[in-house]
Formats: structure tokens, C-alpha cells, sequence
């Protein structure tokens, strides 16, 4: 038999794979083995197993060793993994490294657990570890290595000591799966009338499914339904959430409906890779049977894969912008089908090409029309800016000022929104007139103050840093101005205008770990905060019962982007910040804006969703722009030569095939000039592919980034 296999060598040129020989009639795809590359054996993954032909072109080598029969891919991965690399065409090495931990592979395999307990005998002890030791394992049974010496600090050596002492006995077992869920384990939500049609017309139908929701309409409670239906039958299921910092949020109900966390993994890049391997056997061998997590937990080994959910399907965090440049809901739906499994997304702001799908019948779509419990959606008022008078507290308002200080004095709390972090959104010359830009990125520095109050600059694309500079790098003037407003300086005016309120920040500065979130969102629930200020992670889902006030403070920021999708997603920021209000008693939000006839802020002032969606599905279509035809983006760093070398290459071969593609070349708006890109749309762009000369090209198929 011939056998495809992924080694673990970095080299160039194998990342599709190389073919071995073998005899072992037990290999199968997802087989752990040894194989000889050059000079070395190196160890690989088997991914396809073939019938030796009957004449051979080259001469194939053996495989040394079968190292394991386990496969550490279910099949239903290998097909999607498979289906990554053609689609997003990248290797299938890149597109594996998305479904397993990094090499070597022999860390995930399960090995015999080690145990100890204390000897029935008298025997003398030296040193405080050992006796740590034994008065740890006093009156207890078996306890496993790691959980000794996580307690008492004790190493190796010390326990060896004590094991050849005879004071301590050690005992390997292979590891017991947890128990299946029973059905009375569960404790499955009871849904109202809405809820019941959504979640019922959603088991019957057999298409990946939208649940098109208003904020606060108990979306979760639906997805617990499914959940719990997938476990009944002994199968997994999969959550995704857009955001690392949104898993402490939603996990708490699912603990609920299991009984506890010891059955649930939390998958998200943030984890070590010690972590994320002990969370990746958890999975492969059961214990955990519902893994949450961001767009990477969607590569989680759930064998007999049930469900598969998508929360807040819209969020743009779900296209990973590395390679394997994949869209976790493309790929998702394809996992899904692959695993015989149902596809769920849900939303109160379908993304224009779920919505298109739903239009088109390849998506079912399921409806919450109303909020929880009938709760009323809150009041919407649009405060135009260019009337205001501001003086010192730009950009607060007086209507603004008069609503948190009347929530203040009914101790209830609010939610302010801004879309930018920092003290001020840049540094500005008085004297030229230009910003001070970052060398790396050419992109604008943001002004941040750090813990000691010092100012300093920092580019939030690059991640470079830099002291406040004296002079202009441009003109020599030091005449240098802070402009703009981030969350850090609306921390300080909002502490002056209201001295005694009780302020939280949420910015990308202040939760570095999705432990912080679990403590903000305590603060709230518990009433010790007023006011939370944040930037898009207090949009998004957060459910906070005494909120009654969500402001948007400057609703324009992102709106005059040259991105087709650039309305789309302020819509989306905007209607997501109405759900932070109201959830249990009457709400308010207010839009502050320099535009209030945009198209936008109409439609989300008006909570008319589906009105808008049908407007800008409209210009799509009229524009020959996605959902309406597909697009594949080439970025370059050789400049304008290189992108109009790859932009002619793409028009010949759209004349030559009669692909009928539009084509354009761009310098991108943060690259300095350097960076340029071709955008090529139509209903075929990647058949272009193929006659490009991709050296030093990134190639991304169906980009969000278009800027």
C-alpha cells in the first residue's frame, strides 16, 4: 500500500505531503508514524492511504515504524483539512497546523498516568517535601502525579526517594474516559413560544441554519437545546464565540447545563502550548464532549461530531488573517457536512453573505423576532455633532451628561462606547499639519499614557512603540497636539465630570486575558460599577441587567473607510451597542454623530435590521461587490511594479479564459507606499492563480481586509 503523509520537517517543497510504501495492513489516515526523510527518520502523519499501483514512476520508500494507530485526526478533519489547503491555496502542512498542536506529535498520544498513595509502614522522613508529600497522600486513595505535585511542589526525585523508601507506593493506569452524559445529567432550558419555533424548525431542516434574533431574544437558551440534544446521543458539539475574552461570558450557562466545567475544554490561541495539548487530549478522548472557544476551536478533535454553533456569525474575528487565511464559518459548514453534524450560526446582525445564502435557500433561516420575555427594545436618540457645543468635554454632550447623571441617581448603570483606545487617536503638528506615523506601518501612532502617567506612542498595527517626540519628525516645530479622543482621556474627563461614579475600562490595554472579563462582568452583575467604558468588546453579547443606558460616542470612526464593507460594519457596531440597553427594565441609547442622515445610523436608530440588509444587498449586486461575486486579494511589498506585473498578468488570463474578472491595483492605505495590492473579483478569481508569479505575494481568498 501507498500512504500520503505530512512529517513533521519544516523543509520547502513537501508541504503537500510525501508518498511512502508499506506493508502494515492497520495503517490508516491519521496513523502516527516514522518515516526516513534524507538522512534522518522524522515523524509524520499518515492523511491518505492508496492501493499500490501495479508500475511504478519513482522509487517510493518504506515506512520505518507505525508508531500509533490512534488517529490523532477524525476523519471528518481530514476531509475539511484537505478541503482548507485547495480552497485557500495554501499547503496542507499550513493547513494542518490549524487542526493539531505544533510537532512533535507524540506529546498528544494518551500514555499510562502515574498514581501514588502512602505505604501502610512507619518509615522516617527527611526534608519538608517529603513530609509535604506524605501529609498530602494521608487518608487519601490514589492521587494522580500531577495533582501531588502541583500541591505539595515535590519533584520527581523526591518522589522516587519515597517510592524506594517504601514510605510511598506508585502505581500506572492507563486513563478512563469519563462517563457519558446521561439524560438526567442534563439540564435542559425550558424555551418560550419563540424559542421553541426556532429551535424546532431548526432540527427538522437539514441546511446549515441562521437564527436571526434581536439582542436580548435568548439566542443561547436555543443553542443549549441543541447542545443538549447532541450529548443525549452521544455525540459532541462545538460553540465558537468571536472573541477569547467572550468565552468567560457564555460558559456559565453551559456549566449549568452540565452539571459543571470538568466536561467542557476552552480552546483559544491565547493558551500555552502545554495547555492547549492537555485541552486537545481532553477532547480526542471524550472527557470534554462541548468545547467553546474562538475561531480555532472549531479544529477541536470532537469524534462524533453533533452540533456545531456560531455566535455573533458576523463578527469579523472569525477570518483568520494568517495563513491558512480560512473564514471559520465557510469552513465550518464544510466540517459540518463532512461530520454529518448541523451547522448553526446566529446573530442579530446577519453578515451580508449569510443573508444573501438565506435569500438564495443554501441557508435556513430561523427567526426570534422579539426579546426575552416580550422586554421592549430600548428608545434611540441621535444627537447630530455638528450642533453641539463641547468646550472641554469632547465628546460629551450635555443630553449625554444629563443621561448618565440621571442613571447615577437611580442606581442603574451605562454602557459608553468608543472605537478607539489611547489618549488620543494621534499626535498632530500644528505648524505642517501632518500626523506623526508609525516607520513600520506608516499608519498614524495613537498617544497612550502608561501606569505612571507618562505619555507615550504606540501603533496598534505593528505593535511599535515610541517616547512622545519634542519636535515634529516632518517640519522640526514643536508645535505637537494631542487630537483626537481615546478611552484612556475619556477615563479622566469622565472622572472629573463625575467625581463619585464608579468607572470600569475595557479596552485591548486593560483585558490582556480572559480572566479579566470574568472579573469586569462580576463587577457589573454585582452592582459595584456604574459606568463601563469600552471599546467593541462591551458591544459585543454581554448580558447586563441593570444597564439602561448604551452610548455610542462617536458613531463616525470607520465610517468614511474606502472598504465596500465599511458601512456594513458600523451598522453591525451600532444595533449590537442597542442590545447592551434594556434588558430587563426600559432602556435608552444614544448615537452621537457629525452624520446622522447616514444610511447607517437611520437604519440601527430605527432598529430595522432587515431593511437594511436588503438596502446594501442591493448595492452589492448593482456594484458586482461580495456576497454578489467572489474576490481574491494579492498583497505585495515590492511596490507599484509588482502589484502592475500581477494586475496585467490577472487581466490576460481573464481575457484568455474569458473569466470576464474586474481587476484593480492599489497602494493599501496603512502600507507607506510600499504595500500594494490587487483586488480581483468575479465569479471565478482564483482561477487566475495558476499563471501568477506568487513569489513574495500573500495571497488571501475571500478577503474581509480590503484596505
Amino acid at each position: 500500500m501507498h500512504c500520503t503523509v505530512i512529517t513533521a520537517s519544516r523543509s520547502r517543497g513537501i508541504g503537500g505531503g510525501l508518498t511512502y510504501e508499506t506493508t502494515d495492513a492497520s495503517v490508516k489516515p491519521g496513523s502516527r508514524v516514522l518515516v526516513p526523510l534524507r538522512n534522518a527518520l522524522v515523524e509524520g502523519i499518515v492523511l491518505a492511504v492508496t492501493e499500490k499501483r501495479a508500475q511504478e514512476d519513482f522509487d517510493v520508500k518504506m515506512v520505518k515504524e507505525v508508531l500509533s494507530n490512534q488517529p490523532l485526526l477524525t476523519e471528518a478533519q481530514i476531509k475539511t483539512l484537505l478541503w482548507v489547503a485547495e480552497y485557500y491555496h495554501c499547503t496542507v502542512r499550513h493547513a494542518l497546523s490549524v487542526f493539531l498542536p505544533a510537532p512533535p506529535w507524540n506529546t498528544l498520544a494518551e500514555h499510562p498516568e502515574t498514581f501514588y498513595k502512602v505505604q501502610e509502614v512507619e518509615t522516617a522522613t527527611r526534608g519538608t517535601k517529603q513530609k509535604l508529600v506524605t501529609e498530602f497522600l494521608a487518608g487519601k486513595e490514589w492521587v494522580m502525579e500531577d495533582e501531588l505535585r502541583a500541591a505539595t511542589g515535590a519533584s520527581r526525585a523526591t518522589l522516587k526517594a519515597l517510592e524506594e523508601k517504601g514510605v510511598v507506593a506508585r502505581e500506572e493506569r492507563m486513563h478512563t474516559p469519563l462517563s457519558p452524559h446521561s439524560p438526567a445529567s442534563l439540564q435542559s432550558p425550558t424555551l418560550t413560544t419563540d424559542q421553541e419555533s426556532a429551535y424546532q424548525s431548526i432540527k427538522k431542516n437539514s441546511h446549515p441554519s441562521l437564527l436571526f434574533g434581536v439582542t436580548g431574544s435568548g439566542k443561547t437558551e436555543v443553542y443549549a437545546a441543541l447542545i443538549a440534544d447532541a450529548l443525549r446521543e452521544g455525540k459532541g458539539a462545538i460553540l465558537l464565540v468571536p472573541e477569547i475574552l467572550l468565552t468567560e461570558h457564555i460558559i456559565g450557562r453551559f456549566e449549568e447545563l452540565l452539571g459543571g466545567r470538568e466536561k467542557i475544554a476552552i480552546l483559544h490561541s491565547r493558551l500555552t502550548n502545554a495547555e492547549r495539548r492537555s485541552e486537545w487530549r481532553r477532547v480526542r478522548r471524550g472527557d470534554a464532549r462541548l468545547v467553546i472557544g474562538s475561531r480555532s476551536a472549531l479544529f477541536a478533535p470532537v469524534d462524533k461530531l453533533g452540533v456545531i454553533i456560531m455566535d455573533e456569525e458576523h463578527e469579523w474575528t472569525y477570518k483568520n488573517e494568517q495563513t491558512p487565511r480560512y473564514h471559520a464559518r465557510e469552513t465550518a459548514e464544510v466540517l459540518a457536512r463532512n461530520a454529518d453534524a448541523k451547522f448553526l450560526m446566529g446573530t442579530a446582525t446577519p453578515s451580508l453573505e449569510s443573508w444573501s445564502r438565506t435569500k438564495s435557500g443554501t441557508y435556513h433561516l430561523a427567526r426570534l423576532p422579539k426579546r426575552y420575555k416580550d422586554a421592549a427594545l430600548p428608545t434611540v436618540r441621535v444627537i447630530d455633532l455638528a450642533d453641539a457645543a463641547f468646550g472641554k468635554q469632547y465628546p460629551f454632550t450635555e443630553p449625554l451628561i444629563d443621561a448618565i447623571r440621571e442613571r447615577l441617581a437611580r442606581g442603574e448603570q451605562s454602557v459608553l462606547f468608543l472605537n478607539r483606545r489611547g489618549v488620543a487617536s494621534a499626535l498632530l503638528c500644528l505648524q505642517c499639519r501632518r500626523r506623526v506615523v508609525s516607520a513600520s506601518s506608516q499608519k498614524p501612532f495613537t498617544v497612550h499614557r502608561s501606569g505612571q502617567g507618562r505619555a507615550f506612542l504606540l501603533d496598534h498595527t505593528s505593535g511599535e512603540r515610541s517616547d512622545m517626540p519634542a519636535l515634529c519628525p516632518h517640519c522640526s516645530s514643536a508645535r505637537l497636539h494631542a487630537v483626537g479622543a481615546g478611552t484612556q482621556k475619556i477615563e479622566d474627563l469622565l472622572t472629573q465630570i463625575f467625581p463619585n461614579a464608579r468607572l470600569l475600562r475595557a479596552d485591548s490595554d486593560t483585558l490582556t486575558h480572559p480572566e479579566h472579563m470574568r472579573l469586569l462582568l462580576k463587577k457589573m452583575r454585582e452592582g459595584s460599577a456604574d459606568i463601563l467604558l469600552g471599546t467593541q468588546s462591551v458591544v459585543k453579547g454581554l448580558d447586563l441587567p441593570e444597564v439602561t443606558l448604551a452610548a455610542v460616542l462617536v458613531a463616525d470612526v470607520g465610517l468614511s473607510l474606502p472598504h465596500f464593507r465599511a458601512g456594513e460594519r458600523i451598522f453591525q457596531l451600532l444595533t449590537q451597542l442597542t442590545g447592551r440597553s434594556g434588558r430587563t427594565k426600559p432602556g435608552e441609547v444614544i448615537i452621537q454623530t457629525f452624520r446622522p442622515g447616514a444610511p447607517e445610523i437611520e437604519f440601527a436608530s430605527r432598529h430595522e435590521t432587515e431593511a437594511y440588509l436588503e438596502q446594501e444587498l442591493k448595492l452589492r449586486l448593482y456594484s458586482s461587490y461580495p456576497p454578489a461575486t467572489r474576490m481574491l486579494r494579492l498583497v505585495t511589498k515590492k511596490g507599484a511594479a509588482k502589484a502592475e506585473e500581477l494586475r496585467r498578468a490577472c487581466e490576460e488570463t481573464s481575457q484568455k479564459k474569458d473569466l470576464r474578472l474586474v481587476v484593480s491595483a492599489a497602494p493599501t492605505l496603512f502600507g507607506g507606499g510600499s504595500t500594494w495590492h490587487v483586488l480581483v473579483r468575479g465569479a471565478n478569481p482564483t482561477a487566475v492563480i495558476p499563471s501568477l508569479d506568487l513569489e513574495g505575494v500573500t495571497l488571501d481568498v475571500d478577503p474581509l481586509d480590503c484596505v
